[in-house]
């Protein structure tokens, strides 16, 4: 018996903002991928070099349930008591369970907004139901051979996008 294939594109990004498409000195992106978390395949987007090698890692691993890039927004007082928001660029659901938020940033970005007083103000906002824990990624976190590994491996093992017709 013959069977027919069609063709049955990803899952839409759940980015909770569009990334900027435009940017002078910043790769955007995406990459369809597939993970225990996802019903289907799905499009997950990037708004850096950083952040695609963190992505690369993540979805390597086995602990990965689930990744949401760009989810909802963080309310919190900044540090005069004003009121702000912060948007983690991806929020990672490990297999045990385990939600964290993630803030991908470059060294020279932390130190110059001083980042890291304003992460800690930002994690005392967030609640255990959205993630159990905040986790700062520099480049000095990720070892970029590693990554590039990860990168080709991905590409060789992209997730099938047809299914056979009933």
């Amino acid at each position: 018996m013959n069977q027919n294939l069609i063709y049955r594109g990803p899952e839409a990004s759940h980015a909770t903002r569009p990334i900027a498409r435009r940017s002078k000195g910043s790769l955007r992106g995406s990459i369809v991928a597939a993970l225990p978390g996802f019903p289907r395949p799905r499009i997950i987007q990037f708004e850096s070099a950083l952040e695609y090698a963190f992505l690369c890692l993540m979805l390597e691993r086995d602990d990965v349930y689930h990744i949401q890039e760009q989810p909802p927004a963080v309310a919190f007082s900044d540090a005069d008591g004003r009121p702000a928001h912060n948007t983690f660029d991806f929020l990672i659901t490990l297999t045990s369970g385990e939600r964290i938020a993630v803030a991908i940033k470059p060294m020279s970005r932390v130190l110059r907004l001083n980042f890291v007083s304003q992460l800690e103000n930002i994690a005392a906002a967030v609640s255990k139901r959205f993630a159990d824990r905040v986790l700062l990624v520099t480049e000095q976190h990720i070892e970029r051979p590693k990554a590039a590994d990860a990168a080709r491996r991905l590409a060789k093992a992209r997730p099938q996008l047809t299914e056979v017709t009933q």
